[in-house]
């Protein structure tokens, strides 16, 4: 994520989360109600306090969304040494490239709760990971520094390189997000359908969520 952290002073010091994105906001919040609280960066290093513990995570790789891919990826050298990529996503297009056969109840939980929250109006994710043994890495890892250097095709190049090694992935589950409107754009949007001007909203999220963001900005009446 592009979380980054801003300390007040104080007893204890609270730490406040700056995002680009609200959905990131409203993730590493909730993470750190949790009890895993993003404390900040140094260099390529994300320092996490887990449960009372300081980690440190260097992230090696990040495999960018874009809307044709509609995934983004993180590629992690864990506290142990390990290797892991995490991958959040669409649920389509994450469940389109988990491991075949493992976690059907898992699955089959996790589509049942992510209907749930979109007929609710909620804008839902998929998290999935992967441990990537060093060889593996290594190996990927030159190909998709060939990609990033490329001259041609450079976008294209680097997609291929990143969609082999989202593959065999592991459902950890789903999340929901709230999708807040501004204040006044319900009544804004309103007052400009009564002036009969035409309408439209792009939306990439679930069929069942746009509809109900649909009624709660009066698009749909």
């Amino acid at each position: 994520h592009t979380v980054i952290t801003e300390r007040t002073p104080g007893d204890p010091p609270q730490i406040e989360f700056k995002a680009e994105s609200p959905d990131e906001a409203a993730l590493v919040g909730t993470a750190r109600d949790c009890g895993f609280t993003v404390l900040g960066r140094a260099k390529d290093d994300l320092l996490v306090n887990v449960l009372g513990e300081q980690r440190s995570y260097t992230v090696l790789n990040i495999l960018e969304f874009n809307s044709s891919r509609k995934r983004m990826s993180v590629i992690v050298r864990m506290p142990d040494g390990s290797i892991r990529l995490f991958c959040k996503g669409a649920d389509s297009i994450i469940y389109s490239r988990l491991a075949r056969g493992k976690q059907q109840e898992l699955r089959k939980a996790t589509a049942d709760h992510l209907e749930t929250f979109a007929r609710e109006g909620l804008r839902t994710l998929c998290i999935a990971d992967r441990k990537i043994s060093e060889e593996e890495y290594q190996r990927w890892s030159k190909e998709y520094d060939i990609a990033a250097a490329a001259l041609t095709d450079r976008d294209e190049k680097l997609e291929k390189v990143a969609g082999e090694i989202e593959q065999e992935l592991m459902l950890i589950g789903g999340t929901a997000i709230e999708d807040r409107l501004q204040d006044g754009v319900p009544e804004t949007i309103a007052l400009l359908a009564d002036a009969g001007i035409k309408l439209w909203v792009l939306t990439g999220d679930k069929v069942e969520t746009a509809i109900n963001i649909g009624f709660s900005c009066n698009l749909l009446n």
